[in-house]
């Protein structure tokens, strides 16, 4: 019997058919319906945190990846150009001393003259005596000129002002004027060059060609309207060691009156209108100040025959710069002789635009008044406004022509020379008190003005 039940067992174990579940026993999973609303406003919010994350990103990259540049890579800062320790002016003709009286000038002057054509003429005869001067001397004097001027040339460069424009026909094409440009500083980061406003004024693209052909392109740095000079600036970056090699920054002499008059000089750059042109003269005169507002120029006058169109510098016997060439300032009857703005009335100028400073300007033309005609006529000392500039600030402020400034911001002022000097320590947009004594019925009133110094210079070209 048992065996009977153990194999039953084992039938039941090994049978052939699984055992079935029953259909009503069965689970059938349903998938969890979707909530679209919900998707969606995750998905916004999702994209929103990410444009909210990325613009944080870009800002905080926009604004600490130049403090961080800076923190890890410090870009130098250019060296400002001073010219202030080059130059005391121990031989400028005060003004006092250009109304001294005419017969002690005159007693003073035959005498001199006397003295120094006796020597003069004794070491002449003594020198004739001992050699004769041939050709070859002739030669080698003028060899020794053209030397000076060549050691001068890497601080000349032709400056291109390139424009765009079409012609009758409407089609395009490029037109370029050149002048000639000198090499005034380097401040460690740029080549700065001075050159006539006008030869930029419409220029597109500014195209600077220095003395071993390299060429590129320059930016405007600054424009001085009242002087009509502009700076021009070169990256270093720019150029290749073997051009830096060869440019020279120009040496900055003096044009004071009674050192440059009746000089030797030697006009480069383009005095004949031709680029690298050279002429040699004398300065015939240097003390005849250039009607300008605010300033004090002189204007240099030559022997020299030349251009109209002619710009670059004139240099001494020792390759200094001693006047920037501008023809715009000539007599009428001398077209064509080469004359220069003097250089020693030009450096504070030269510093400004360098170093983007700006130029003071009131838009006041004026003058010294004698010590005599002061006692005479019995005239305030100070400076004599001979006229005012349209809507300038001195005009605004209600200066006339006929006013004496006495005193600028308290400092005594008695001469117009000490007006310009004290304006260009000033800097535009300061606030300033002009004490002036103004004509009246019964004598000179004093009346205080306050005037805000306004900007001549502009870096748009």
């Amino acid at each position: 019997m048992s065996n009977m039940e153990n194999n039953d067992n084992d039938k039941i174990t090994m049978g052939v058919s699984p055992i079935t579940t029953p259909d009503f026993m069965r689970e059938k999973i349903k998938q969890r319906p979707i909530n679209k609303k919900k998707l969606l406003r995750r998905t916004l919010i999702t994209v929103t945190l990410a444009v909210v994350f990325g613009a944080v990103a870009c800002l905080t990259f926009v604004f600490l990846s130049p403090v961080i540049n800076n923190k890890l890579y410090p870009e130098e800062k250019p060296t400002p150009v001073d010219f202030s320790t080059e130059e005391t002016v121990t031989d400028e003709m005060q003004p006092e001393d250009m109304y001294a009286d005419d017969n002690a000038i005159a007693a003073e002057a035959a005498s001199a003259a006397i003295d120094m054509a006796s020597s003069e003429i004794d070491r002449m005869q003594k020198e004739i005596t001992k050699r004769s001067v041939d050709s070859t001397d002739y030669r080698e004097m003028y060899a020794s000129l053209k030397e000076v001027a060549n050691s001068v040339y890497g601080s000349i460069v032709k400056v291109t002002a390139v424009t765009s424009d079409t012609n009758w026909f409407n089609d395009p094409y490029e037109s370029k004027g050149d002048v000639s440009g000198v090499i005034v500083a380097e401040n460690g980061q740029d080549y700065l060059i001075i050159t006539t406003a006008s030869a930029i004024a419409e220029a597109e693209q500014i195209l600077i060609t220095f003395n071993d052909g390299t060429s590129c392109y320059g930016y405007h740095k600054m424009t001085d309207k009242n002087s009509g000079f502009s700076i021009i600036a070169v990256q270093e970056k720019k150029l290749t060691d073997e051009t830096k090699a060869r440019i020279k920054v120009a040496t900055l002499g003096s044009s004071n009156a009674g050192v440059v008059t009746g000089s030797p000089i030697i006009a480069v750059g383009s005095p004949t209108g031709a680029q690298g042109s050279v002429n040699y003269g004398f300065v015939t005169s240097g003390n005849t100040s250039i009607d300008l507002p605010d300033a004090n120029y002189k204007l240099l006058t030559t022997d020299i025959y030349g251009s109209t169109n002619a710009s670059g510098a004139i240099i001494d016997l020792s390759g200094a710069v001693i006047g920037i060439i501008d023809m715009t300032h000539n007599d009428s009857s001398l077209s064509n002789m080469i004359c220069a703005v003097g250089i020693t009335e030009m450096k504070s100028l030269i510093e400004d635009l360098s170093n983007k400073a700006g130029r003071s300007y009131l838009g006041l033309y004026g003058q010294t008044i004698p010590e005599a005609v002061q006692e005479e006529q019995n005239i305030p000392a100070g400076a004599y406004i001979t006229m005012t500039e349209m809507d300038s600030p001195s005009m605004l402020a209600g200066i006339q022509s006929g006013d004496i400034i006495t005193r600028i911001n308290d400092e005594q002022v008695d001469s117009y020379e000490f007006l310009v000097n004290k304006l260009i320590s000033l800097h535009p947009g300061a606030e300033i008190k002009i004490t002036l004594m103004r004509q009246a019925a019964e004598g000179y009133v004093e009346l205080d003005l306050d005037m805000t110094i306004g900007n001549s210079a502009s870096s748009e070209s």
